[in-house]
Parts: C-alpha cells; sequence; structure tokens
C-alpha cells in the first residue's frame, strides 16, 4: 500500500468519534477520547492556549505572513463554517436531534451546555445528610481524595473544588487562621497552597493536583470555624482549574479505593493515639473531634505529619 496514501487515510474506527477540532477541519486527524467532555481535556485545553498564543502574536506582529490556516483564524470564521461542521457536541452524541453551535466549541461559555449538564449531573449536595461513614468518618463516593486528606470535587466546568477532608479536621481541631494561595497563582503537584494556623504550629498543605487557582473562598477566610464545622460544605477552600487532567487523575482515590485507604488510616491512627489515650478505635467507633485538647503538642505533632504530610 502506498504510504503516502495511508497516512493520509481519515479512516474513524467503528464505535469512535471525530474531536471536535477535526469536525471543524483545523486538525486533519484527532478522536474523541473523552465522550466530548472538552472542559476536562487536555488536548483541548491545549488548542484553545495556542489560540491564546497565536492571537497574542497576531496582535504583536502584525505584518507576519503565514500560508497556514492557523487555529485563531479558525476561530474567527467559525460563524462562516458549513452547518455540518458546527455540530454541536450533544447533536454528536445523538443526545438532542438538530443543535449547531455558536459559540466556537467553547461548551464552559455555553448557557445549553450548561442546561445540558445539569439534567446530566445535577448539582453537588455537599449536605453531610448524604455521606456515609467509613470506620467512623464522614466521606461521599462522588468526591475524590488525595493522601494529605484533602478531598475534591470535579465541578461542571471541568475545575476542582477543593477542602480537608472529615477525617483530617478531625486531627486538626481548633483553628486559629488560615492563609490560602492567590487567585491565579501556578501550584504545582505537592506544592504547597495553604498554611493552616494552630496553637501547636502552623501546618502548610501542599496541592493534591497541578493548576491554576481560580477562586478561593472568602466565607473560610473570614470564619475559619466553617473549616472544622462544615468541611464538606461551606469549610470548602479554594477552586482549581488543573494543567493536566490526566496525571491528577491518576494520584486521587474514589469509592471503594478510597474507602479502603480511610479504613487504613482510622487503623494507623488508633495505633498512633494508643500510648496516650490508652484505647484503641473499636469498630465503628467514631474519631473524636476534639484530638489535639487531648493530646500533647508533641503527639499532635506527630500525627499531622504523618497523615497530613505537612512540613
Amino acid at each position: 500500500m502506498d504510504h503516502k496514501y495511508q497516512r493520509g487515510m481519515k479512516v474513524i474506527p467503528t464505535g469512535e468519534r471525530k474531536c471536535l477540532w477535526m469536525e471543524a477541519g483545523v486538525v486533519s486527524y484527532k478522536l474523541c477520547t473523552n465522550q466530548y467532555q472538552c472542559s476536562i481535556c487536555d488536548y483541548d485545553r491545549a488548542m484553545s492556549n495556542r489560540v491564546l498564543k497565536e492571537r497574542k502574536i497576531a496582535a504583536e506582529s502584525v505584518d507576519i505572513i503565514s500560508h497556514k490556516k492557523e487555529v485563531n483564524v479558525w476561530v474567527e470564521e467559525f460563524r462562516q463554517l458549513p452547518a455540518d461542521q458546527r455540530k454541536c457536541r450533544y447533536m454528536l452524541m445523538g443526545e438532542v436531534s438538530y443543535k449547531i453551535c455558536p459559540n466556537s466549541f467553547r461548551c464552559g461559555e455555553c448557557s445549553f451546555d450548561q442546561m445540558m449538564q445539569d439534567r446530566k449531573q445535577p448539582r453537588f449536595d455537599y449536605s453531610v445528610k448524604n455521606y456515609e461513614k467509613v470506620a467512623g468518618v464522614y466521606m461521599h463516593e462522588e468526591l475524590q481524595y488525595f493522601r494529605n486528606h484533602t478531598w475534591l470535587q470535579l465541578e461542571r466546568n471541568g475545575k476542582y473544588r477543593i477542602g480537608i477532608d472529615d477525617f483530617a479536621r478531625r486531627i486538626i481541631g481548633k483553628i486559629d487562621g488560615i492563609e490560602l494561595s492567590a487567585v491565579g497563582k501556578n501550584l504545582d503537584f505537592e506544592g504547597y497552597c495553604l498554611t493552616i494556623h494552630h496553637e501547636y504550629g502552623d501546618l502548610e498543605l501542599f496541592s493534591p493536583i497541578k493548576g491554576i487557582v481560580d477562586s478561593v473562598n472568602q466565607e473560610v477566610l473570614d470564619n475559619v470555624t466553617l473549616i472544622i464545622d462544615e468541611p464538606y460544605q461551606g469549610g470548602w477552600l479554594m477552586t482549581i482549574d488543573p494543567i493536566s487532567v490526566t496525571k491528577s487523575n491518576k494520584n486521587l482515590l474514589k469509592g471503594d479505593t478510597a474507602k479502603a485507604w480511610m479504613i487504613e488510616e482510622t487503623n494507623l491512627l488508633s495505633k498512633t493515639l494508643y500510648s496516650d489515650l490508652g484505647v484503641t478505635l473499636a469498630e465503628g467507633a467514631t474519631i473524636s473531634a476534639e484530638i489535639s485538647q487531648n493530646i500533647s503538642r508533641e503527639k499532635w505533632q506527630e500525627l499531622v505529619r504523618k497523615h497530613l504530610f505537612v512540613r
């Protein structure tokens, strides 16, 4: 077979779908690997960043002539494309019979996309009444957890809302104050993103994902007791726009894996506390929310280093 011809073929395997960037003719061949969830797609993010970069270059160098159809040109001319090249992703998935995209495939800015997402995925209810207890600790199957006891909820816009989990808030106890990374700051995976002030010493917790701080919870900054009283509700800390969703997901725990991990953590906590409290956690027992008030500063610092990985 002619190898040149083979490379130019655009054969879509059975059951696969073309990426929207291929659908619009911007790239010659790219399959969708994310069920058209563009807001959490690394490829879509890279292409979008390319658009912004090329717009900046074009603005600074108006005399540069290019024979290549650049991405930013496609975005500007999007409305001129034939209707069959502007099919909404919900039409491509067969969820609606007819819908043409009016927004250059920027789904995160589309009111129709928001409506469809609301139908498919109702707003997450953070009320603790919907949580189950695992080894005495509240957990939710729709949340993801990182090993320093931060929780993450993937929002419909592709950003992560994060906070500390029920286990962490029971160990930490009373909080004197908190410092959150500023909006717009780039966070590296396991780079420090917040500081909790405590009478036994400051705790610096690192980020569970790599990304950019999108927003911070001002109510928590004004009232730090929310972190302890409502760790999954009003006590959330910030939202992060992830840079690499694929890499981030590899480090997160969910479902039965998260539950098994939490059981290990409570068992380890029980053994660590044994010498100070003289008891271990019986099956079905609840971890006290007053741990820090019943142990020494040294023992508390040992706990937070061991479970929250603070420096």
